[in-house]
């Protein structure tokens, strides 16, 4: 037996024990931060209200509402992977455990990606664990979130790829079965979050750079054709298409009074996030021991640490061979899809791409480590054995994260979902309430729901309850400045058309009549029609 033919069995033999290794890391991390409860950001439950209506036979619609009108709110690929579970189950438990296997799925492709680039499978899984343990992913794993079913369909569609052109022998593209999957893959994961649009300017750049332009012809095509199912279904009903292009030139997403940007802003905004992103952001989520405070001002110790994490994932994605060309397009255009749309947001929208950096980054610092020892004389191999230790500065930031997702509710929030059991126990289904995070109401209420006109004009707030058929408008103290900015304001202005039907303390919390009559009386309308 060749030593070529047993260097391939023995590793065909250790194969499982690394991918067992691999699981068992993961439900080590994943059962030790999970957080079984609701989680706070609210878009959590409005994925689960939309998983719920198409379970239900009520198709992509808002369920706050009593009669289902269809709604565009989010993309649709992760609800309807959230419904192949909610049909059989209303756990919230079940989604998470769910939502945490497409980490694992993802990491997994990943190994096998490192490990069919000719790197030693101790480096494919040194690299892994460490991609498991960052904090961010793990944390939106446990979320129900589409962070980490973005994540799968992407690594999906680069592993797609790596089995296309493996395949090759001659053979046209178009006889592959992998090239139309990687198509479904990218698509389906432009379909679980817009911010996909980044993973086909890869795809279509690693076509590009390795100059195979009928596949680049090809996928670009494809990927049109699947654009036009979601496109069609919102033209029929009537809800346009992407709400966020209409965020682009906003000043800001949260304060709408404040107006649109002119291109010269919208431009210093690009740059002013992509800094963000570079010298605060990627240290932060690659590198757990590191402090960084996102209010202050870039300092030279950040741009000095982002230069050299920049520099140690492009060694790493060199590594990849051909396929370097699809890590660099696509961190290099989330990036800049992300400045494009959004306003400095801390390291939120890197999640689903965090995992690819990582192993870049431990393949990266690997391989310079590697050349530096040769050079310097060292006669023995680098063990990348070595490079779990830098697990060891996850451990913080990952006790940090349990006692997060085991801490009880806020008071505040204790008391909003008490208002929103009593409404489910003592008023109809069909009775509108008006909240701020209506979708996190609904979860408790499990009846009508919606929210407030944000504008500091009374009059318009008071008539956009009355368009909405308003009957209960609860006032609490979550700490969103809406509340206070546009909300209370409006109360204060017209306390005859608030009567407190429930009060809780220790932060106040109410339950408030909202006398319709009385309402359109104040502002000049004529009265309402009896509900």
């Amino acid at each position: 037996m060749s030593r070529q033919t047993q260097t391939l069995k023995k590793k065909t033999t250790s194969l499982p024990f690394y991918v067992a290794g691999l699981v068992v890391v993961f439900l080590i991390a994943f059962t030790y931060i999970f957080n079984a409860k609701i989680d706070l950001n609210g878009d959590n439950c409005r994925y689960y209200m939309l998983a719920s209506s198409i379970a239900g036979g009520h198709g992509y619609a808002d369920v706050t509402n009593p009669a289902y009108p269809p709604t565009n709110v989010f993309p649709p690929g992760y609800p309807l992977l959230m419904s192949l579970l909610r049909i059989f189950t209303d756990s919230f438990i079940a989604q998470k455990i769910f939502n945490g296997l497409f980490l694992l799925g993802s990491v997994l492709l990943l190994f096998f990606f490192i490990k069919g680039r000719k790197s030693s499978l101790p480096l494919a899984f040194a690299a892994c664990v460490l991609a498991l343990l960052v904090n961010r992913s793990l944390a939106f794993a446990t979320m129900m979130m589409s962070e980490t079913a973005f994540l799968f369909f992407s690594v999906l569609t680069l592993w797609f790829l790596y089995k296309l052109d493996q395949g090759k022998n001659g053979k046209p593209f178009w006889k592959d079965g992998y090239f139309y999957l990687s198509i479904f893959a990218a698509a389906y994961c432009y379909h679980i979050r817009t911010q996909g649009i980044a993973l086909i300017v890869a795809v279509l750049g690693y076509f590009l750079f390795t100059k195979r332009w009928k596949e680049m012809l090809g996928f670009g095509a494809g990927f049109v054709l699947c654009l036009f199912p979601w496109m069609l279904r919102n033209k029929w009903a009537g809800v346009g298409q992407s709400r966020y292009l209409d965020t682009i030139a906003l000043a800001n997403p949260w304060r709408p009074e404040e107006g649109s940007l002119g291109l010269g802003e919208v431009i210093h905004r690009f740059f002013d996030t992509f800094r963000m992103l570079l010298t605060k952001a990627l240290p932060d989520s690659l590198t757990p021991y590191m402090n960084v405070d996102y209010g202050s001002a870039t300092t030279f110790g950040e741009w000095l640490a982002a230069i050299l994490l920049v520099v140690l994932i492009i060694v790493g994605i060199w590594q990849f061979g051909k396929f370097k060309w699809f890590f660099l397009f696509y961190i290099v255009a989330t990036f800049g899809v992300i400045s494009l749309f959004s306003t400095p947001s801390g390291n939120r929208y890197l999640t689903a791409l965090l995992p690819l950096m990582e192993i870049s980054l431990a393949v990266g610092v690997y391989a310079v480590f590697r050349v530096a020892l040769r050079k310097a004389g060292w006669a023995k191999e680098l063990s990348p054995w070595l490079l779990l230790v830098l697990c060891l500065f996850s451990f913080h930031r990952l006790q940090v994260l349990h006692a997060e997702n085991n801490a009880p509710f806020p008071a505040a929030y204790t008391n909003f979902f008490r208002i929103g059991e009593a409404v489910h126990k003592q008023l109809p289904p069909s009775a509108v309430v008006c909240s701020r995070k209506p979708e996190l109401f609904y979860m408790y209420s499990k009846g009508a729901v919606t929210g407030y006109a944000w504008t500091e004009d009374d009059k318009t707030l008071l008539k956009g309850l009355l368009d909405a058929k308003v009957q209960y408008v609860v006032l609490e103290q979550l700490g969103y400045s809406s509340t206070s900015r546009y909300l209370y304001p409006a109360i204060q202005k017209h306390p005859a058309c608030f009567q407190v039907v429930m009060h809780l303390a220790n932060p106040d919390t109410y339950l408030l009549k909202f006398d319709r009559g009385q309402a359109a009386k104040e502002i000049n309308l004529p009265a309402p029609a009896a509900q």
